[in-house]
């Protein structure tokens, strides 16, 4: 009788052949001997793809959890979402292998109230989220030189953004000043810094873009309540977009120390009385005098437009105590106070 040979599993995964009488209870694929050669070939084939399957088999959870791995690095750099959306730029600066840029609504800075924003980045363009800012603005006038109201620089609640303001008191080019701009950057335990970068500062216009509108103003305390000769700064903040109707007023007031110094003043008041010069300088009722809101760290009042044009926001700057410190009331010939902004719409 010939032997019968079978394909067997041993070990659940590799294959091979004996002679089926010398081994245990398998099912069996009986084959002639003239087949011996045929199936030995076979076997030894199959038993090369089941290796090189297993370690495939080895391979592929590991190169999945490299792509996983590649893959959370990826999210890790764009875990950040671009914090400037909606805004403007205003320019760059590159210090060391960081760009920081500056941004705010209209992409420019501007005479009196100017909002301003930054976003730091690496080489790599990921935005970096826990860094440290200052910076010092200052006018270049030749023969003097000083610098301008503002608020440190903070971080954004829930952003890689940080935001401050500037109350510039001139504008570029006038009295034939430059403004500069220092900024220093620190980022972990590495700090740097660039000086002496020239910014661009525009004046603020009427709608013609042709006359100049108030929008700051720098007096000093010269009344009989006050003849200390202290000097302040009174800032326009809103409103931004005026309308017919009620409009939020804000302003700033910091008083200054000395020429790169400004304090931000709490506790006063500013008496409001809006008044349209080209319609026979008649007011509007229904406005809110400019108060201290702890809230917003700034004054604010309302402001009534009755019609569209031009008006003037009169002011009367006063101390905690109610005594004026500057500005007069407008009645009879008196059409302005010497302390007003302007706004046309």
């Amino acid at each position: 009788m010939k032997p019968v040979y079978s394909i067997f599993i041993e070990g659940g995964d590799s294959f091979g052949y004996r002679e089926a009488n010398g081994f245990p209870y398998y099912q069996h694929l009986n084959l002639p001997l003239t087949m011996r050669t045929f199936v030995r070939a076979f076997v030894r084939t199959f038993a090369i793809f089941v290796k090189k399957a297993r370690r495939l088999a080895i391979l592929m959870p590991a190169a999945a959890l490299l792509a996983a791995c590649d893959k959370n690095r990826n999210t890790d750099a764009d875990e950040i979402p671009d914090p400037t959306e909606g805004l403007t730029k205003v320019r760059d600066f590159q210090i060391g292998r960081y760009t920081v840029s500056a941004y705010n609504e209209t992409g420019e800075l501007r005479l009196g109230y100017t909002k301003l924003y930054f976003a730091v980045a690496d080489a790599s363009g990921k935005f970096i989220d826990s860094a440290a800012l200052s910076a010092f603005p200052e006018m270049d006038m030749g023969m003097m030189k000083h610098s301008t109201p503002r608020s440190e620089i903070t971080k954004v609640p829930d952003k890689a953004l940080y935001e401050t303001y500037y109350a510039f008191l001139m504008y570029s080019g006038q009295g034939n000043g430059k403004w500069y701009y220092d900024l220093k950057l620190t980022v972990g335990s590495v700090t740097d810094s660039i000086s002496d970068v020239e910014i661009d500062v525009k004046n603020v216009f009427r709608p013609d873009g042709k006359t100049e509108r108030r929008v700051i103003q720098s007096v000093s305390a010269d009344t009989s309540a006050d003849a200390s000769g202290k000097r302040y700064v009174v800032t326009l903040v809103e409103p931004v977009a005026p309308k017919v109707g009620s409009n939020d007023v804000s302003a700033y007031i910091h008083e200054r120390k000395d020429a790169n110094t400004y304090i931000p003043v709490e506790r006063f008041a500013l008496k409001l009385d809006p008044r349209m010069p080209s319609m026979e300088n008649h007011s509007s009722p229904n406005n809110a005098d400019l108060t201290w809101s702890a809230d917003e760290q700034r004054y604010k009042g309302t402001v009534n437009f009755s019609m569209t044009g031009y008006w003037k926001l009169n002011l009367i700057l006063q101390n905690e105590h109610g005594a004026t410190l500057y500005g007069n009331p407008v009645s009879g010939e008196v059409e302005a106070s010497s302390l007003y902004f302007e706004v046309e719409f």
